[in-house]
């Protein structure tokens, strides 16, 4: 789990630095954002791309374009909950010919019990359970262009029941990647669906692992929450081997037993590992034979928790990386020393960071990077995700045979290894993404990858080599009013916008009824032709000097204003006693001036510590949600209601949103107070507009202007935006002058006013 927010700001601080570019000659731009939560992608030997979407749809990518229909599509059967779904996906090295595609999930409880039986029911939305993660392998059509799916070529090759699946107890560390070894054998990695806390409790009484042992998810034996990483007789916290047509465990692996070929232990390649999301098999290693237990050195992104991040290089069968009592490269956790489970030789990694220094192991000596030995710029992060290999020729020779990695909390680098993958320097390639999964275009020669970060990044990368690439224009533009009765006067400003070679721009503006303007901030009037309501696109087009370009349209409403949200079932909940699930019922007043057909979408994400985790939603005016227990340890958990109501149900109207954070009350927690007296100091209530284009303001009470503030604004990759201190009255223009010079992109906001903290995640478009 990740180290506290006010924690992580402090790292910002001590690693102050600039936002950097590409080196000379590679371009990082998006492909397309028009996906669902992508969470990875490949390539088949003909250039086809594939993503997948973590609710359980795999699309083909041709020439750049995105088919409209999924080749494959379980989202019945995916359990699409906070970090789980749909998460691994590879094609067969024989693809070309037999159309076999594997996919690695974590599977809705109800599936994996019911389906086939009377008693399975399509409808049941089945919240967050403990279940299984799967292994299943399908053909697609060769005839069809591999464009569609054969549905009875269904094959699970690990976790055909409830007890023999990769168990998934809490609601992150399930199931990773599916990666092809130069053997032919299959390798996956998972979690360790454990519950690390500091100091850490008895959990083997947690309801949920409790419930597992119920249902057979695991035995009694397995109740050893992080432990499960050092056991061999469970699935977690590990990298499997096995046969990709059978789902046998391989008869060279280190703990394979004659008998029971499809037991943990006949499947486990390493282990001792705690999140192992995404990882590759270095290229020209390991044998072609499975028979010599050689599959080649793998590189392992594994997430950290409060501690280190970590590259690690599984070298050869059995070894033990040493979580959860080892993190990098001599952090041990005191928390996590029973003797029983304490790996005698744990494999440091080759690379770590996370806190004051990231270091390399370079002949078995830990170098800070900047040194001799370690080349390159300080750097921290925060959740390491694995990369990709390069060894294709479009790019320069320098940047050949690199080993590219990415942090989930913003950044992208390359890191060169010598002969002994001693790793010897590390450059930096882009940062303000947020990187999920990376592959190589055989025909192109670029590097892409997943970028994902909600709400609102859902997005293709493209890193490539081209010296003479001429970027396209960032476009920063902005329509106010948008809505509002006939005629309507609106203000257009795209002024703020750049070229990145700083080279003139042209503007070219259709207001969507019939009238343009080349203004780079022109007004416009709309006449309506009724007094009914009427939707205006406005479509702006930015073009450098040699018509490199980007387009942002605007849609403009007459005659109409946005739903209002009178109250709701939920105004007066603010927490609940967190040794139970809390079912909420859901309902709403809602009122529209000239409206009658409203569309309702009620939105449950989980806050946890820095990260958001993605619940549930509905698409209705009332319904019944249920919120979770969340652990008791020392870390920050609350819920956000949203509703969102539209006065179009295609996504054209006006939306009113509203929000509700309820929070989980542990034992020892002070108790809530339903009613509380007014804080005698300022009560920040929320920044807003969020996200926002260009500016933000304080939602607080009456007298803040009374009182002193110390502010600072971050990107999420840790540069300093902005560190003033004074009342928000004067603080806030210069604030919001320097927000609207940045890019797109996550921001920090820390306000300290008292005693008091308050740190908020601003998303600006």
């Amino acid at each position: 789990m990740k180290t506290r927010l006010y924690f992580l700001l402090c790292l910002f601080c001590l690693f102050f630095r600039e936002s950097y570019a590409q080196p000379t000659g590679f371009v990082d731009e998006q492909v397309s954002n028009n996906w669902t939560v992508p969470v990875g992608l490949t390539f088949d030997k003909q250039g086809r791309m594939y993503v997948w979407e973590k609710a359980g749809k795999i699309f083909m990518v041709e020439n750049g374009q995105k088919n409209p229909v999924p080749i494959i599509d379980i989202s019945q059967e995916v359990l699409d909950f906070n970090d789980h779904g749909l998460n691994g996906v590879a094609l067969d090295p024989d693809f070309l010919n037999n159309g076999y595609i594997y996919l690695l999930y974590a599977v809705k409880r109800h599936h994996v019990l019911y389906f086939g039986t009377p008693a399975y029911d399509s409808t049941n939305a089945d919240n967050f359970k403990t279940t299984i993660g799967r292994i299943t392998r399908y053909t697609l059509n060769k005839g069809a262009g591999f464009k569609s799916v054969d549905l009875s070529s269904r094959k699970v090759l690990l976790g055909e029941s409830i007890s023999t699946g990769i168990p998934i107890l809490v609601d992150n560390h399930g199931v990773g990647s599916l990666v092809f070894a130069k053997d032919g054998t299959l390798l996956a990695s998972t979690g360790d669906a454990a519950l690390a806390s500091e100091p850490p409790a008895d959990d083997r009484q947690n309801p949920w692992f409790q419930e597992a042992i119920s249902v057979g998810i695991i035995t009694e034996d397995q109740n050893i929450n992080a432990y499960r990483s050092q056991s061999l007789n469970s699935l977690n916290g590990k990298i499997l081997r096995i046969d990709p047509l059978t789902g046998n465990g391989i008869a060279s692996n280190p703990f394979y037993e004659n008998n029971t070929p499809r037991s943990a232990k006949s499947r486990i390649w390493a282990y001792g590992l705690r999140n192992p999301f995404r990882f590759e098999v270095q290229p020209n290693t390991g044998s072609t034979n499975p028979a010599d237990g050689n599959p080649g050195n793998i590189f392992a992104g594994d997430v950290g928790w409060s501690h280190r991040e970590e590259i690690n290089i599984i070298s050869k069968g059995g070894q033990n990386f040493g979580w959860p009592t080892y993190e990098g490269l001599s952090y041990i956790n005191a928390s996590y020393a029973d003797a029983a489970y304490k790996p005698e030789n744990p494999v440091m990694p080759v690379i770590e960071w996370r806190g004051p220094l990231a270091q390399g192991l370079v002949n078995g000596e830990a170098y800070g990077v900047g040194s001799a030995e370690f080349k390159g710029k300080p750097f921290t992060g925060n959740s390491s995700i694995g990369g990709v290999f390069y060894t294709m020729s479009v790019f320069p020779e320098p940047y050949r045979n690199l080993y590219f990695q990415g942090d989930y909390e913003g950044w992208v680098k390359a890191f060169r290894f010598d002969e002994k993958n001693n790793p010897v320097e590390v450059i930096d390639f882009t940062d303000r993404v947020n990187p999920t999964c990376f592959a190589v275009n055989p025909i192109d020669g670029a590097i892409y990858y997943v970028s994902f970060l909600y709400p609102n990044i859902s997005e293709v990368r493209k890193l490539a080599f081209d010296p003479n690439a001429n970027l396209r224009p960032v476009l920063v533009a902005e329509a106010s009013p948008m809505y509002g009765a006939s005629p309507l006067t609106v203000n257009f400003k795209a002024s703020d916008s750049k070229d990145p070679e700083n080279g003139p721009l042209t503007f070219v503006w259709d207001f969507g009824d019939g009238k343009t303007s080349d203004l780079a901030n022109p007004t416009h009037t709309y006449v309506a032709v009724s007094t009914a309501p009427q939707i205006f696109t406005a479509t702006l087009k930015v073009i450098d000097n040699i018509g490199k370009s980007d387009t942002k349209t605007f849609k403009i409403h007459l005659n109409n204003t946005p739903p209002t949200i009178v109250n709701t079932s939920i105004d007066k909940i603010n927490s609940f006693v967190n040794n139970h699930d809390l079912t909420v019922n859901l309902s709403a007043t809602v009122t529209d001036k000239e409206q009658t057909d409203l569309t309702y979408q009620w939105i449950v994400v989980l806050h946890h510590e820095e990260h958001t985790h993605f619940v549930s939603m509905l698409r209705r005016p009332e319904g019944q949600i249920v919120l979770g227990q969340v652990p008791c340890d020392s870390q920050t958990y609350f819920y956000r209601i949203s509703l969102v109501v539209s006065d179009a149900s295609d996504g054209t109207g006006l939306s009113t949103t509203y929000e509700k954070d309820i929070k989980p009350i542990c034992e020892g927690d002070p108790d809530p107070d339903p009613d509380p007296d007014p804080d005698p100091e300022p009560v920040i209530l929320s920044v807003y507009p969020n996200p926002t284009k260009n500016t933000i303001e304080l939602l607080a009470s009456d007298d803040m202007d009374s009182h002193l503030i110390q502010l600072k604004l971050f990107r999420n990759t840790g540069q300093m935006v902005s560190e003033q201190e004074g009342y928000w009255r004067d603080l806030k223009a210069q604030v919001n002058r320097e927000l609207s010079s940045q890019s797109f992109g996550v921001y920090i906001l820390s306000l300290k006013y008292g005693n008091k903290t308050k740190v908020f995640r601003i998303y600006k478009e």
